[in-house]
């Protein structure tokens, strides 16, 4: 096994959909083995599923053990369940680590029920850390150690990209990659329709659509080459990639996402003022 700074248990609160994708890329990294791992799933067949794809322990509810300053502890519930689970683990916790990836959840949110003993890191992960392509937006609050950064940065490095950032960015933030996902799977899913409409296999227009996504993000990761630049490079003067952009411009697409992205930024606005 990869040596990594946990040298106790990483207790999983929540084993929905977000917890298990970064819990599975944690796993498949072999940063953990699966006997550090305990999962806390009020589901009773969710937790039947997640004890036999990864062979950890699951519970369906907190219980008398304590976690120490070896320990490390994912917080992955739903905001609007979030204030009355957390009250129930505060007593379990001592100088633990605490990683939280519910959205809308600030970390001065955390310490109007956590002591001021508990070191506190914010991260935005994206679905794609299931597979080890996410990205991961980290903020932490001032008690939290180098060390203790660096155990979170390596977490989350084993199942992606990472970047460390004001958690007053948090919010755009988590609107491009926590989001992403969906609004690229939006391009996509339209791309496929289209190609089936013209004639073309629904499996070849999806490996089509996705390939060339994958081409270009890494385009973009690997050279100094701007979204804009690209579309200028490929879009000859008279050819079907100009009069595709300029079909995109005239139905306002580009305004449209613009749009998108401020009405997720005031959701998230929402969700803090909610759970204030």
């Amino acid at each position: 096994m990869t040596k990594t700074a946990i040298q106790g248990k990483l207790l999983v609160v929540g084993g929905g959909a977000m917890g298990e994708a970064l819990l599975a890329g944690i796993l498949a990294a072999k940063k953990l083995e699966p006997a550090q791992v305990t999962v806390v799933e009020p589901n009773f067949d969710k937790k039947l599923l997640l004890q036999k794809r990864y062979d950890i322990e699951v519970i369906t509810e907190l219980d008398y053990r304590k976690y120490t300053a070896d320990d490390t502890c994912l917080f992955a519930v739903k905001p609007q369940i979030a204030g009355q689970v957390l009250r129930k683990l505060a007593p379990r916790l001592d100088r633990t680590l605490f990683v939280s990836i519910a959205i809308g959840i600030t970390i001065a949110d955390y310490y109007h029920i956590l002591p001021a003993s508990i070191p506190v890191v914010r991260v935005m992960p994206n679905m794609p850390v299931a597979i080890g392509e996410g990205m991961s937006l980290i903020s932490c609050a001032e008690i939290v150690s180098e060390d203790q950064k660096r155990i979170v940065t390596q977490l989350f490095d084993s199942v992606g990209r990472t970047e460390h950032i004001p958690e007053t960015w948090q919010s755009a933030g988590a609107t491009i990659s926590g989001s992403g996902p969906a609004y690229f799977s939006y391009v996509i899913d339209a791309l496929i329709h289209a190609g089936t409409r013209a004639g073309l296999p629904e499996d070849l227009s999806k490996k089509l659509a996705a390939q060339t996504a994958v081409g270009v993000s890494k385009m973009l990761l690997t050279t100094s080459r701007s979204p804009r630049e690209i579309m200028r490079a490929t879009a000859s003067p008279g050819g079907i990639t100009e009069a595709a952009l300029e079909t995109l411009d005239a139905e306002g697409v580009h305004k449209a996402i613009v749009a998108a992205f401020s009405a997720a930024v005031e959701r998230a606005d929402q969700l803090e003022a909610e759970f204030n």
